[in-house]
């Protein structure tokens, strides 16, 4: 009972001077805002970041080992570089889950094209029909893919790069791999909006008509090794690579070779945080300009108080009593300002994240530290002030 007495004595003190209170505020909100706003938009920037690095759409941790052969030719014979066998034995390996080979992505291809005496590489979309609204000629419809029709629809870089003009492509051919097919329109090229958008396909052709002309061959040189929930990837792969070495069908053909998805983004992880947190830091130094603020605010309100205080001491107050009176009106002044500092922050690192396309990310250390910190200041720089107060002598206030 007495501490929320003395608390509410203390937030009675800060109301009365609205103003004073008001403006030493200030630096805690901004100093609580910019770090708010940074580590926001910097956690998100961070996941995204790795998202957009990890193939795998769950939650699995998955390795991919690869078979380095001393003869290329290996490359183009039809010997399985991985074979069951190998499959079956790594699946005995503590801490795998599966092993399977690479899933293909049967919606896109590349293939390259000569434009003007040089090769380039053109990402193609495979599509049952599509919906691109062409600005010359016809979209893809379902019955090109149906009657596996040799057609195709390409943005209007590559049509200018073959053709000079959008229109001068429409009818013409487009040669894919010695296949001949036909431009039947042209879309608008899409420019990249934000440094996480994928880049737009050049080209799209009927799904059935590529499956027809192209064959897709199975990748065996390499296996995706997926671990089991919480194991270790750094030994995981260690055992299965000496395994391989040991036992594998080709161990005696080439190398084994491992590329952990998982050590690349922890790596980079940890350079965006350290980064992140680097650069609150540099935000947090007006936190300790706020603070001596709230020091100099203190000693002026301890001075300018005098004679409360003398009548507190003479009605019994102990020294303790008068020292948590202005540690809390210090701390409760930060607080507020963290609060504020927080809501700014968050209304700041959303209007920029949006701005820029950069997703935020507030967590419930990010909330902690927001309130942590302020608390922290107010204590911290209150407590010379309240020190003096406390050891004010009652003699010296009498007179």
């Amino acid at each position: 009972m007495n501490f929320y007495v003395t608390w509410r004595t203390s937030l009675k003190a800060i109301l009365k001077n609205r103003k004073r209170s008001i403006l030493t505020m200030i630096g805690i909100v901004i100093g609580i805002a910019s770090v708010i706003t940074i580590m926001s938009l910097g956690r998100g920037f961070e996941k995204e970041t790795i998202k957009s690095l990890t193939a795998n759409e769950g939650e699995e941790v998955t390795v991919q080992v690869d078979f380095v052969p001393d003869d290329n030719n290996l490359y183009q014979s039809n010997v399985s570089l991985f074979q069951e066998a190998d499959m079956q034995r790594l699946k005995t390996v503590g801490g795998v889950k599966d092993v399977r080979y690479p899933k293909g992505d049967d919606s896109s291809a590349y293939k390259e094209l000569l434009i003007r005496g040089k090769k380039e590489n053109k990402q193609l979309r495979l599509v049952k029909s599509s919906n691109k609204k062409p600005t010359v000629g016809r979209d893809l419809e379902l019955g090109d893919n149906q009657t596996h029709n040799k057609v195709v629809l390409v943005d209007s870089n590559t049509a200018e790069q073959l053709y000079n003009t959008e229109e001068n492509a429409l009818g013409r051919g487009l040669e894919l791999d010695g296949q001949l097919f036909t431009i039947v329109g042209v879309f608008p090229a899409v420019e990249l909006v934000s440094m996480f958008s994928m880049p737009e396909s050049n080209i799209y052709v009927p799904k059935a008509s590529y499956q027809d002309y192209f064959t897709k061959d199975e990748v065996t040189s390499s296996i995706e090794v997926i671990l089991e929930e919480g194991a270790t990837p750094n030994k995981v792969t260690t055992t299965v690579i000496n395994t391989l070495e040991e036992s594998g069908t080709m161990r005696d053909s080439g190398e084994y070779q491992v590329f952990d998805m998982a050590f690349l983004t922890d790596g980079i992880g940890t350079v965006l945080s350290t980064l992140t947190y680097f650069i609150s830091a540099i935000a947090g130094i007006s936190l300790f300009i706020a603070g001596v603020g709230v020091m100099n605010m203190m000693y002026i309100s301890v001075s300018e108080r005098t004679q409360e205080i003398g009548i507190r001491r003479a009605m019994g107050a102990t020294e303790k009593s008068i020292q948590l009176q202005f540690l809390l009106e210090g701390v409760t002044l930060t607080m507020i300002g963290g609060i504020f500092g927080y809501i700014l922050g968050f209304i700041l690192a959303t209007i920029i994240g949006s701005l820029m396309d950069i997703p935020i990310a507030v967590d419930f250390f990010t909330i902690a530290l927001a309130l942590g910190v302020s608390t922290a200041i107010g204590l911290i720089f209150s407590v010379m002030p309240a020190s003096a107060a406390a050891k004010k002598d009652l003699i010296d206030i009498l007179r």
